[in-house]
């Protein structure tokens, strides 16, 4: 039996982790790094960046995403921290309960399975939409009724409406049904495919860029911060736009927390998790600034509020990058199921965490014989977010799996300054510097993008 199925000082003399045995510790701080950028590198640079702009931020969603990162830096510290010192999978919900007790783990663990489920629909309605147009563009269009949800959100009235002739979002729905097949299959198989992904999505963005910003027009970057809308007021454009923008874009960040999920299945986590943490979110960052620059300034702003925003600016630059267009709508036909499929791997490990620890029911902590993953877990999971995504707008998705994240995130902030005072023993191989300054200005960051969120998200 392996030293993570035995009882611990923390763990008390239960058999909490004693199923975590049965999972194999085969990932290294490249599968790590791999899985935290094809979750983070996903509808947040090739759907919500497009959103960002048009509703909130206008060209200033740059800096959006760029106090996104800063807000993820501090908040990966702790998670680093936390990831070391208690290398058990589960993420947040870990950490929270054995910084607060069973019931704030209860809260925590809760708050993350929805987190994930509209973190996995969120990317597949845009990963849907890119995938329509591709179609759509070669001759081969899907009916109006099966292309789209039939629910819309009307910025004007701020109200949830029917969108007529539509009755389900199919093909979002079926990309989540497959990845929780993938996923059924086991982690090595799931972490290649991912690495086939984010390849592909890298590779395509790195053209973009390069071939892209040689067609700028610095006329769209003016304004850079438009006034704030006299309409739609607070939170839609100007300084409060730009933190908006940033509170709604943050749920693409949280691949890293994808990755501390995974710490039952790593080699010498203590290592490992921070070295795939730090590495997968500054590469990230870097990719989101660098993206939404090149496509704010060859397009305006106003006419990026669509489902395939990339495609839109690189149409403006003409016949000269008119050959991208495809190999957009490819790598991210192709890449954006490695971000659902990252999600859905953290979601179930999460709930065979819970059902372990008596949280859910104990089918869910069973393992497959022949494939050693949760399957009853994957597939609750896989269910209920392919009905989710078959009935919502990106918009309403990408917000509500905002506010999720960054509660969990304050408590786990908050669970640093605990577990140094109540657990100060404990090994860290890993320390937060300048605590407990940091943890504390991560629950205030965290707070403060929860308040700049729409209502929607409430």
């Amino acid at each position: 039996m392996s030293d993570t199925a035995k009882p611990s000082a923390a763990a008390g003399k239960d058999n909490t982790h004693e199923e975590q045995g049965k999972l194999k510790r085969e990932l290294n701080a490249f599968d790590l790094t791999v899985l935290g950028v094809g979750g983070i590198v996903g509808a947040g640079i090739f759907v919500v960046s497009g959103e960002a702009a048009y509703k909130y931020a206008g060209p200033a969603v740059i800096l959006s995403f760029a106090l996104a990162g800063v807000c993820s830096s501090v908040y990966a510290v702790c998670f680093a921290e936390l990831a070391a010192m208690v290398p058990h999978a589960g993420s947040a919900y870990t950490y929270c309960k054995t910084a607060f007790g069973n019931l704030v783990g209860f809260i925590v663990g809760w708050c993350l399975l929805a987190e994930y489920i509209f973190t996995i629909s969120a990317v597949a309605v845009g990963w849907a939409g890119y995938f329509t147009s591709m179609l759509g563009h070669i001759g081969w269009a899907i009916p109006e009724s099966i292309n789209a949800g039939p629910f819309l959100f009307d910025e004007v009235t701020q109200e949830i409406v029917l969108n007529e002739g539509h009755i389900v979002n199919l093909p979002a729905s079926l990309l989540v049904l497959l990845t929780t097949a993938i996923i059924c299959i086991g982690v090595r198989k799931s972490a290649m495919i991912t690495t086939v992904a984010v390849c592909i999505k890298l590779t395509v963005i790195v053209v973009f860029v390069a071939f892209g910003i040689w067609y700028v027009k610095w006329e769209n970057l003016r304004p850079f911060i438009p006034e704030e809308d006299k309409v739609t007021g607070f939170g839609h454009y100007g300084w409060s736009g730009i933190v908006r923008g940033a509170s709604v874009v943050f749920f693409a960040y949280i691949g890293f927390d994808a990755v501390t999920a995974a710490a039952a299945e790593t080699e010498d986590p203590a290592t490992m998790m921070p070295i795939g943490i730090f590495a997968s979110l500054g590469i990230s960052t870097g990719i989101y600034m660098l993206v939404s620059f090149v496509m704010v300034g060859l397009a305006p702003y106003t006419l990026l509020g669509v489902p395939d925003p990339i495609v839109v600016a690189v149409q403006q630059a003409g016949p000269a990058l008119a050959w991208l267009v495809p190999l957009i709508s490819i790598a991210v036909v192709c890449g954006l199921p490695g971000v659902v499929l990252v999600s859905m791997y953290a979601n179930s490990r999460i709930v065979l965490l819970m059902a372990q620890d008596g949280m859910l029911p104990s089918a869910f902590a069973d393992i497959n014989t022949t494939f050693n993953t949760p399957h009853w877990a994957t597939l609750c999971c896989g269910l209920v977010a392919s009905v989710v995504a078959g009935l919502f707008p990106i918009g309403v998705l990408a917000e509500v799996t905002s506010m999720g994240t960054l509660l969990a995130f304050a408590l786990v902030c908050g669970g640093v300054v605990m577990l140094r005072h109540s657990k100060p023993d404990l090994p860290r191989p890993f320390l937060v510097p300048f605590s407990p300054y940091v943890p504390i200005l991560g629950v205030f960051l965290a707070i403060g993008q929860i308040g700049f969120l729409p209502w929607t998200a409430w």
